[in-house]
């Protein structure tokens, strides 16, 4: 099982089968949708101010029709055309390197991350995707809070996560509230059982979702 997590730059994007290739483009087009208000910070000096890096992934080919997705740290904005910096290693390509300025477009846009300097992650739904996709199963993480006979849960979103795992963007509300019901009932009938819950002292807990079956656990 795969907690989702790393670092933008060590994604890769390239190799992938057809069948993942149809499974991640309900994520670019997430990623596409979300970026104009990513760009609308970017611009507005919000992630220099935060001590965060906007990195996108683009896909750059040679003249032969090598192709590859990269990331690329975007240095400069004029419009809907911008720069940036090469920021992984490349595999394929022979006309690109890793610290190369290249100029792109917004329709270019694939993918986007916004980067802290350890390494936390907002966005990156394609990356997570893939990642999700190559283990199968992704836990998705409570809080849980113990008052008067009975658990409340709350998710934990990339904001209050306390693990570098958070899956947002990549499991629907859907599967959260299906998790949060049944994890909720498991601890209901393991405190009828008679164990024993601090009261209003939060604990941490997760559930399991299968991307390849649609299996939820408990």
């Amino acid at each position: 099982m795969l907690f989702v997590g790393g670092f933008a730059a060590d994604d890769k994007l390239f190799g992938i089968t057809p069948e993942m290739s149809k499974f991640i483009e309900p994520y670019i087009e997430k990623a596409r949708a979300t970026f104009p208000a990513v760009k609308k910070k970017y611009i507005a000096g919000d992630y220099v101010r935060e001590n965060r890096q906007l990195d996108v992934q683009i896909e750059l080919a040679d003249k032969d029709g090598t192709k590859e997705m990269v990331f690329l740290m975007v240095s400069q904005c004029l419009g809907n055309r911008f720069q940036g910096i090469i920021v992984n290693e490349i595999q394929r390509l022979k006309e690109y390197k890793e610290g190369d300025a290249v100029f792109f477009s917004q329709d270019q846009v694939k993918n986007w991350v916004v980067v802290d300097s350890k390494g936390n992650e907002e966005g990156n739904y394609v990356g997570k995707a893939i990642e999700a996709y190559d283990s199968g199963m992704v836990g998705v993480f409570f809080e849980v809070v113990f008052r008067k006979g009975k658990f409340e849960f709350k998710y934990q979103d990339a904001k209050s996560a306390k693990y570098q795992n958070s899956v947002d963007g990549i499991v629907s509300q859907e599967i959260i509230a299906e998790l949060d019901k049944r994890l909720k009932a498991l601890y209901e009938k393991k405190w009828r059982e008679g164990q024993k819950f601090e009261e209003g002292k939060p604990f941490y807990t997760y559930g399991v979702y299968d991307f390849r079956t649609g299996e939820v656990k408990p």
